[in-house]
């Protein structure tokens, strides 16, 4: 904060979230903080943008969205490959039919090494931290909300978190969306990637595909 010339700091989020100073609060703290924070700034009358995901669960999901409508508060999701300008002009090509009409929707996510055993426990798993970028995607692209989700998972790159519950035992996952419209989409995310961050997205329309690919410098 020093260097930075900051004159206020706390290492308690609820200093910030309660003093009266604040109009608004952005939530970086890990996953499973997300939803509680969130609620305490429903009740202190603080905007949030918060990092992804909401909550780890989704009652506890709903809740928090429920408590920042009825305070009459703005919450927004850190989901930023919405305003990506590669992904922005795959949704311009299927809004103006370049492509004709959408068939299938195909999204990679690959980062670079996988993240801590102390992150990935209590973090609500590969789905919720990683892949909701790519679901959240999928929507955006599609424009619909998904009736049918497959998805399977595993674990290849960090064997230490096996011993955790449920998807945090996983640096591997595929998913499978099905849309109202007839629109499939498929994700595979991975934890490691020995090239690198990849990001890509591919569609494939009755009158062609377009894709984008990794941005390099």
């Amino acid at each position: 904060a020093k260097q930075y010339g900051v004159d206020r700091f706390s290492s308690d989020a609820m200093d910030v979230i309660t003093d009266p100073e604040v109009d608004a609060v952005w939530i970086c703290s890990p996953s499973q903080f997300h939803a509680d924070q969130i609620k305490a700034c429903a009740a202190n009358g603080k905007h949030v943008f918060c990092e992804k995901p909401i909550a780890t669960d989704l009652a506890e999901t709903v809740e928090a969205i429920n408590e920042m409508n009825e305070a009459g508060l703005k919450l927004m999701i850190g989901l930023q490959r919405r305003f990506d300008q590669n992904f922005i002009r795959v949704k311009k090509a299927i809004t103006d039919k370049e492509v004709g009409d959408t068939i299938i929707v195909k999204l990679c996510s690959r980062d670079p090494g996988p993240p801590p055993f102390e992150y990935v426990k209590g973090g609500g798993g590969i789905f919720n931290d990683m892949a909701v970028h790519d679901l959240d995607m999928t929507r955006f692209l599609v424009g619909e909300d998904p009736i049918d989700i497959m998805a399977i998972g595993s674990c290849h790159i960090d064997k230490s978190i096996e011993v955790l519950d449920g998807s945090e035992a996983f640096d591997t996952a595929s998913c499978i969306v099905r849309y109202p419209g007839g629109v499939k989409a498929m994700v595979d995310v991975c934890r490691q990637s020995s090239y690198g961050y990849d990001q890509r997205a591919e569609v494939l329309g009755t009158k062609g595909m377009i894709a984008t690919d990794n941005v390099y410098p």
